[in-house]
């Protein structure tokens, strides 16, 4: 039986090859990116911008090219099929020092909100999707601690200015929890200015948190920043 299903398993790969989902180069595994995109998404590395009162910010991709793209595609074409490989991505860099660092005194994680409104339109928090499965492993609970209490316009075409008057006072905890103590981090699809995970912060802080920290999917650490 293992013969034949090897044997089927060996077919399948010849005639359908796992391919890198940015360029389409033939790969090892499936939703595995190819030596050259990795090089070109990858980076593994904190912000050296002051985001008080964050503590710090650790960011697994670069928001440029593949990254950017396969994100777009999630977050505005509501397209899941690009989970996989943004989940496959999660589990190349786990065992990076930075990642290891980040992740080793942190209590529980919080995913950025999404306003009720969105959420029945997409049917999904995007940033939930991406990283809910990989802390899961990493044994991290997953805590929608915070609501977003009114809907604000898309903010990719707003300057930092622009989003902190829109986003002031948008966030509040789902309920008074006592966070005294408690390290927390702060999960995002897409960081750029900042002020999102900030507003998310003031709001953890005022329930007690002691320290918080956010890691974002991709971010381009103000290279982009309007």
């Amino acid at each position: 039986m293992n013969f034949f299903r090897e044997l089927w398993e060996a077919l399948i790969y010849f005639i359908f090859p796992p391919r890198c989902p940015v360029c389409r180069e033939i790969v090892d595994e499936r939703y595995q990116l190819c030596t050259a995109c990795a090089e070109k998404i990858l980076h593994v590395n904190f912000c050296d911008e002051d985001f008080a009162p964050i503590e710090k910010v650790l960011r697994v991709t670069k928001y440029h090219g593949g990254s950017r793209n396969m994100l777009r595609k999630l977050k505005f074409d509501n397209d899941l099929s690009v989970v996989p490989a943004l989940k496959k991505i999660l589990d190349s860099v786990s065992s990076r020092d930075e990642i290891l660092w980040l992740l080793k005194e942190i209590d529980f994680v919080v995913p950025v909100p999404i306003h009720q409104g969105r959420f029945k339109e997409r049917g999904f928090n995007q940033t939930e999707k991406i990283f809910e499965e990989w802390l899961a492993k990493k044994n991290l609970p997953l805590k929608n601690l915070l609501i977003r209490t009114r809907e604000t316009p898309k903010l990719y075409n707003m300057g930092k200015s622009e989003r902190e008057k829109v986003l002031s006072g948008v966030f509040a905890p789902v309920e008074q929890v006592d966070l005294r103590g408690k390290k927390i981090l702060i999960v995002d699809d897409i960081f750029t200015t900042g002020t999102t995970c900030k507003e998310c912060a003031k709001v953890l802080k005022s329930l007690g948190a002691e320290k918080i920290f956010v890691l974002a999917f991709a971010s381009n650490f103000g290279e982009n920043f309007l």
